[in-house]
């Protein structure tokens, strides 16, 4: 006896005693419905559990991580690719092209993420598909036909002379003028500035290196007035840790990136500027720079980018800058 004769024989045991017309429609219906499906026993056999998947992903971090990428990139990779194998369950191999764009149509729908979030997913899947097809894992790379993602392009907008006015001044004590002063001077990213020592500093150069990213050592420049309010603020100093920034309780931590930017958001807040972080500094570093005449390509080198187009999104050009140069050269 098949799987649906057997059900439809229980259903009709469960209908005994109701009406004889009752349960022969009842039996018309259950078998017309199940023509369109096919019904298996669940079965209780153990199914040997497959790590293919987390094992691939395993040497895909590892050649990520041979690359030179940071650990926070790794952690990104990490984390999307986990959950990509727990959304998609099956083999890498048998992946397609509408598996990846389900995914992620799924994603945007439940999590609510915007765009440029999904363009990122997208990226890590795209680029963890290219390496398997690369190695030969895969015959074809079902991400190749998942194209770039619209993102709306935002002009992210520098601090104003204002906004570094309010900013300075809603410094309450050294070591946030201190960290203030050197995001505005060196345009290093926050992870940078977290990684540093008091050792690293060069008080009489005022220059230093820094490791970024992909492990790329670069020097870094200060200003005279960065370096005098560094060296106020390492004055009042009574720790012993080696960090360059800490944290103003005992036991006097080194300040983490996190740390940065909550210090650097409730600075913003006191002086009523919007959108305080870190990395506007960065941006606002660039900006001033290309605005008073250093060649983009020497900005890039001080940002520590690899690629000038990277430069070039970080930079705001001002439309009175673009008609002041234009009457500048046509004259």
């Amino acid at each position: 006896m098949d799987v649906k004769t057997e059900i439809i024989e229980n259903v009709l045991v469960a209908l005994t005693g109701l009406d004889k017309e009752v349960v022969e429609k009842v039996e018309r219906t259950l078998y017309i419905q199940f023509e369109n499906y096919e019904i298996r026993e669940k079965t209780t056999e153990l199914v040997p559990y497959d790590d293919r998947n987390i094992r691939t992903i395993k040497k895909f971090i590892a050649t990520k991580r041979l690359e030179g990428k940071s650990e926070n990139t790794i952690a990104a990779y990490s984390l999307e690719l986990s959950q990509f194998v727990q959304a998609i369950d099956k083999p890498f191999n048998e992946v397609n092209t509408y598996d990846i764009r389900m995914y992620l149509a799924m994603y945007q729908e439940e999590r609510k993420i915007c765009n440029k979030t999904l363009d990122n997913k997208r990226r890590i899947i795209s680029s963890f598909f290219g390496w398997m097809y690369e190695e030969s894992f895969i015959r074809i790379n079902p991400a190749l036909a998942v194209k770039h993602i619209k993102v709306p392009d935002v002009q992210k907008k520098p601090f104003t002379a204002i906004d570094m006015l309010k900013i300075r001044n809603a410094c309450t004590n050294k070591r946030d003028r201190a960290l203030i002063e050197f995001l505005s001077a060196t345009g290093l990213r926050v992870s940078e500035v977290a990684s540093l020592n008091i050792d690293d500093i060069d008080f009489t150069t005022k220059e230093s290196i820094v490791v970024g990213k992909g492990n790329k050592e670069r020097t870094f420049y200060m200003s005279d007035v960065c370096c005098e309010y560094l060296k106020q603020y390492l004055k009042t100093r009574t720790d012993d840790n080696d960090a360059l920034f800490v944290s103003r309780k005992a036991p006097y931590n080194r300040l983490e990136k996190p740390g940065i930017e909550a210090a650097v958001r409730n600075i913003g807040k006191r002086a009523n500027v919007n959108k305080a972080h870190p990395h506007r500094f960065r941006r606002t570093f660039a900006t001033n720079l290309v605005r008073k005449g250093v060649p983009i390509q020497y900005v890039s080198t001080l940002l520590g980018h690899a690629d000038l187009r990277t430069t070039q999104i970080y930079v705001s050009i001002d439309q009175d800058g673009v008609k002041y140069n234009y009457n500048r050269a046509i004259a």
